[in-house]
């Protein structure tokens, strides 16, 4: 009895052991399945903005969705670089209507600058001073932006690029801090892109690649 009662004992502090043995593979798994939710989020979230995130009445995060097509007429790898380069533009120009039709945006001497959503009761004079500070602030806008999903898809003429951007306000502050200490004063910097196709890679296929999700 002793030694079945051993046996079982060993077996399963074996068993118990092997489960947790591989805590790492399980992590991995769990965070591949969390970047795989998200990526399919981003891709069935309707074109333009998106999950827009307020604090405390401030605009801090969003999303931005753009879409184009794989031109028929071109082809390879140089097809879906331009469907890419499109549906970028895109993103931005969604991002250009939501800042001048769904919010207001003020200077402020402490945070730079406030972004809240319209309410409607906003006056004319108010609404053009937003405009105006959206006009001179609209390159600071433009370098809270990254990729987050740079997605390829479809064949012939269903072919398509989706683009999904990510802006955030602690992203453009991020930015400015960068260029005022490695720049000089009034060089632009530029908005992180997604990397070009490979040369002669055909356009078939699903092809992806993601970025920094964990802020989003």
């Amino acid at each position: 009895v002793f030694f079945s009662l051993a046996c079982v004992l060993l077996l399963s502090g074996a068993t118990v052991h092997l489960a947790l043995a591989n805590p790492a593979a399980e992590e991995a798994s769990a965070m591949k399945a969390q970047v795989e939710d998200k990526k399919q989020s981003m891709l069935n979230a309707p074109a333009g903005v998106f999950d827009p995130e307020y604090e405390n009445g401030q605009l801090m995060r969003l999303k931005i969705k753009g879409e184009a097509e794989v031109p028929t007429s071109m082809p390879g790898a140089r097809g879906d670089r331009m469907a890419r380069e499109r549906a970028e533009r895109n993103a931005k120009a969604a991002f250009s209507k939501f800042l001048n039709e769904q919010v207001v945006v003020a200077e402020s001497d402490t945070e730079g600058f406030v972004i809240q959503a319209k309410n409607g009761t906003e006056s004319s004079d108010y609404l053009n001073a937003s405009q105006k500070t959206i006009a001179s602030l609209s390159n600071s806008f433009q370098r809270g932006l990254i990729v987050l999903l740079d997605h390829v898809e479809g064949e012939g003429a269903n072919r398509k690029s989706v683009a999904v951007l990510g802006w955030s306000k602690k992203l453009v502050s991020a930015s400015a801090e960068a260029e005022g200490s490695m720049q000089p004063k009034g060089a632009a910097s530029q908005p992180q892109a997604a990397p070009p196709a490979a040369a002669g890679k055909p356009n078939t296929g699903t092809q992806t690649r993601m970025g920094n999700v964990d802020s989003f």
